[in-house]
């Protein structure tokens, strides 16, 4: 079984994320530390929480306002002080931003990086979109110069892609929940 197989499969959102991360961080050595970060109204850790309270969307990013956090669980490496990015700042509030993958070859060249770890070379940062809904990124950080490449890419925008629609099924799960609660 692959690891977006092994997403897909998984019982809740939280239990995805935790699968993905250490899925994740299992296929390379030179993938140093590896985080979920999630923006704040996404469901989580079994909560039963509908996204952005009971609307069944994460909250909008149009104005530029929202952060992403990141929980004790939902990473693998080295302890990072960085627990909430707002949107637009660093590499993965960045990413959020802009809803694109962002590559660093040399985290020292690119000013948006936030110095989390001295020995850090290089980062990738994947949004998880649901739809048009930005739910989190998948942030990667590595201690080898120019770590990843157009393959590495292309299999973690298959894990955002994973990820999103197991929120997505959360989602849609709990607003029919929520909508038989109003209604019975």
């Amino acid at each position: 079984m692959g690891i977006t197989d092994e997403i897909l499969s998984q019982p809740s959102f939280d239990a995805a994320v935790k699968t993905a991360v250490a899925g994740v961080k299992a296929m390379k050595p030179t993938y140093d530390w590896v985080g979920v970060y999630l923006l704040e109204g996404a469901p989580s850790a079994g909560s039963g929480q509908a996204p952005s309270a009971g609307s069944g969307q994460a909250p909008s990013t149009d104005s530029g306002q929202g952060v992403l956090t990141l929980r004790d669980e939902h990473y693998l490496g080295q302890p990072t002080s960085h627990t909430r990015i707002p949107l637009g700042s660093g590499i993965c509030g960045a990413a959020a931003r802009s809803r694109e993958t962002i590559v660093v070859d040399n985290v020292r060249r690119d000013s948006r990086y936030i110095s989390c770890c001295l020995s850090v070379q290089s980062e990738i940062a994947v949004p998880i979109l649901a739809g048009e809904r930005l739910v989190g990124v998948l942030d990667l950080d590595s201690d080898t110069p120019a770590a990843f490449g157009e393959a590495d890419r292309r299999e973690l925008e298959e894990v955002a892609a994973a990820l999103a629609e197991v929120w997505q099924a959360e989602a849609q799960k709990q607003l029919a929940e929520n909508k038989h609660q109003v209604s019975g």
